[in-house]
């Protein structure tokens, strides 16, 4: 042991300045384990003799929480998380028992003040992960947590100013603990202590008959001197009121500590009572405060700006602390117009109306079991009490909103809190069924070893492996370029606004088709012009290039030469005699003379005749053969033409064989013919009619022989056309294959 103790100490001496790394926390706990590993003591004996050196060490330091707390330098924190480290590296060195460090931190925490045991639990949030490792709720380490952290809980709830860390403690034990764990619910719906201030008598006495309460307000008054009487009299119209709704206030902490009392039939009806006289006190004090604070913003707003920005800057400011409840008569008024106060009791009173609404018939039969009888009481809310209920909630929201600072802030946090505790009721009630559900699996059969197939259980992530890998793969392109079949098609087809749509197109006339036809010739025809003007502008530059290049060789090979002429020439004067232009041509028939040289004459350099210029090159016809726009005009054509020959096969088929080609403007012309000698024929027989009935009317001709007569007029004319017909389709069939413009059909 005295080894165990001297290695202990050396460790503790040895340690570094704060921060120190588990690494170098690690490595000193196993040199001093290495040093007392060799003596003769079995592992359970020196496990327990290292747990007392180690508690023993805590609590020697532990000793001077007194003085650290006197000096605001001090270094027992440190010291302390600097030990508890090392009794966490020696349980994890497996020389401690792993629910040592619980139980040392259970008695550390019984002996330290509140500061004290907030820097322990510090540590303990920060050294979370290696504490509750290989943790099982319900079992070992985590029991003596829990009770651990609920009797510091129980500690904290008697002081005002801990409500920050009772929130972190809860915290923890919801991020340790399952949220389905069992030992932090209420399950048996155990309730606090009963209030035993003012008001308690209020609930306790039973209805009495007015008949005994006047008897025993006269023997009251018989027991009390006349005198005594006169005095009380005149105090009591302003005393009485007061101390009544004194008593009214606080007996409704009752029904708030206790909600079992409304299975008493009597109690509902005084608990509407005292709410409907506590509340309009309740609002007259809000509607007051907000008057004085106006009236201080009218006179004063530079102040209220300026207390606005302190508030503002010093967020200590927002806190507040009450104790338990100070119940002094004289206190009351004051409480009531504090804002604090009053949200308490508006927010005391919500909860327990939430509560009386689950009471409900219809709400009784949604939770009702035999399984939490342990909850159940006998007591059911009418339709009428369920309807003063819910507006009494909504008069005690609309009090919230009205308080000063931020009162509707301060009421729609209310509200997201009591819609949260509604679901907590609504588990609770229904046994606290476990949050916890299983991962994802599916049973797949796979060969083992020896080829057979067995069924093997995998995760979500394994059987969505080859579905991940094909998402995270290129698409394929998509086989539309606008999207869908159907706008592709449209596109195809020439539109491309809706500018196009004031003409629709109508697949049933031919026109359309020869309309569209001469379009795209139209196209064909002005990319041709701009591709001949292109290939002029282009000749033309050549041309204008090549004579530029001309200019430039000549002039390199006769450079311009310039003549000096003599000295004396420059001294003297021309004389009147000298010519200064050159002399008259020669006669026609004789030679030409060369004038005589003069001596005060510059000689000029025989001019060389310029070069003839380059012929310009000849344009050559741009080919339109390869051009893309002409074949895509020439294939929209194609279309258009053969989209006419389907359209008009079922009911002009005869005339296929005159056009030959497939020329759809031959066709139209056909087309017309038809109609028009149609329309003739009817006219003449429509005329023929009328003149047979006439010579029937007048001559007496029988109707029979006006009708064989006007039928072979038409037969011979049909005749006539089918033979000038065929002449005319022979004629057109023969014109149709030297002409060049047509549109050639492949079936």
């Amino acid at each position: 042991m005295q080894a165990i103790e001297r290695s202990l100490k050396n460790l503790i001496a040895s340690l570094p300045p704060q921060p120190i790394p588990k690494e170098v926390i690690d490595a000193l706990v196993s040199e001093a384990l290495s040093e007392v590993e060799g003596r003769k003591t079995t592992p359970e004996n020196r496990r327990i003799q290292w747990e007392y050196a180690l508690r023993n060490e805590v609590f020697i330091l532990a000793e001077k929480e007194g003085a650290a707390l006197k000096d605001p330098h001090t270094a027992y924190y440190d010291e302390l998380r600097d030990i508890l480290d090392i009794v966490l590296s020696f349980t994890e060195h497996d020389a401690c028992e792993h629910i040592f460090p619980f139980n040392m931190l259970y008695d550390l925490l019984e002996t330290q003040t509140i500061a004290s045991c907030s820097h322990i639990f510090s540590w303990i949030e920060e050294r979370a992960d290696r504490l509750t490792e290989g943790m099982v709720p319900q079992k070992g380490k985590a029991l003596v947590l829990l009770r651990t952290l609920n009797d510091l809980l129980r500690r904290l709830s008697k002081m005002g100013s801990t409500t920050k860390f009772c929130g972190r403690i809860l915290t923890f034990l919801s991020r340790v603990f399952p949220l389905g764990e069992r030992s932090g619910v209420n399950l048996r719906g155990e309730y606090g202590p009963a209030w035993e201030g003012p008001g308690v008598e209020r609930w306790e006495k039973s209805e009495i008959s007015k008949a005994e309460q006047a008897k025993e307000e006269d023997s009251d008054k018989m027991q009390v001197d006349e005198p005594k009487v006169e005095i009380d009299s005149a105090t009591a119209s302003k005393e009485e009121p007061k101390d009544d709704f004194y008593r009214v206030f606080w007996s409704l902490q009752s029904p708030f500590s206790r909600p079992p009392m409304f299975a008493e039939p009597h109690i509902l009806p005084k608990f509407k009572e005292a709410v409907n006289r506590v509340l309009p006190v309740i609002k007259e004090a809000t509607a007051k405060e907000r008057a004085l604070m106006g009236s201080k913003t009218v006179s004063g707003a530079s102040l209220k700006r300026k207390r606005e920005s302190e508030a503002i800057g010093d967020p200590n400011t927002q806190d507040y602390f009450f104790a338990k409840y100070l119940t002094s008569p004289e206190l009351l008024d004051l409480e009531v117009a504090d804002t604090h106060f009053r949200r308490q009791f508006l927010l005391q009173l919500l909860i327990l109306l939430q509560h009386l609404l689950t009471f409900t018939k219809s709400a009784k039969a949604e939770w009702l079991s035999q399984r939490n009888r342990s909850l159940q009481i006998d007591f059911t809310l009418e339709p009428d009490d369920a309807q003063w209920v819910e507006d009494t909630i909504k008069r005690a929201s609309e009090e919230l909103r009205q308080t000063t600072p931020n009162g509707r802030l301060f009421a729609e946090t209310i509200q997201v809190i009591l819609e949260r505790e509604k679901n907590w009721i609504k588990w609770k009630n229904e046994l606290c069924y476990p949050f916890e559900r299983e991962a994802w699996s599916s049973e797949v059969e796979v060969e083992d070893e020896q080829g057979r197939k067995v069924k093997r259980k995998i995760g979500l992530e394994e059987a969505t492996a080859d579905t991940r890998k094909k998402i995270r793969e290129e698409p394929p392109a998509w086989e539309h370029r606008y999207g869908s079949a159907p706008l592709t098609e449209i596109w195809d087809m020439g539109y491309r606004d809706l500018y196009d749509l004031q003409h629709p197109f109508q697949a049933g006339d031919i026109k359309d088709f020869v309309k569209k036809v001469k379009q795209e010739e139209a196209k064909i025809e002005m990319r041709k012009k701009q591709l001949a003007r292109a290939a002029e502008r282009i000749a033309q530059a050549r041309a204008k290039a090549a004579a530029s290049a001309v200019q430039n060789q000549e002039t390199a090979e006769n450079p311009p030469r310039t003549v000096t002429p003599p000295p004396s020439a420059s001294r003297t004067l021309p004389t009147p005699s000298t010519p200064l232009q050159h002399p008259l041509p020669a006669k026609p028939g004789t030679a030409a003379s060369k004038p005589p040289p003069q001596d005060n004459a510059v000689a000029t350099p025989t001019p060389t005749p310029a070069p003839a210029p380059a012929a310009p090159e000849p344009v050559h016809e741009p080919s339109y053969e390869n051009d893309e726009l002409i074949l895509q005009y020439e294939e929209n054509k194609m279309r258009w033409a053969w989209l006419a020959l389907r359209t008009t096969r079922d009911l002009y088929l005869l005339h296929f064989a005159k056009i030959g080609t497939g020329d759809i403007m031959l066709l139209s012309q056909e087309i017309d013919k038809e109609v028009k000698e149609t329309k003739e024929r009817e006219e003449k027989a429509s005329r023929g009619e009328s003149t047979a009935s006439a010579n029937q009317d007048d001559r007496g001709t029988s109707p029979g022989m006006v009708v064989t007569a006007s039928l072979n007029s038409v037969s011979a004319e049909a005749g006539k056309t089918s033979e000038d017909g065929q002449a005319a389709v022979a004629s057109e069939q023969a014109n149709g294959r030297d002409s060049e413009g047509d549109v050639k059909m492949e079936a």
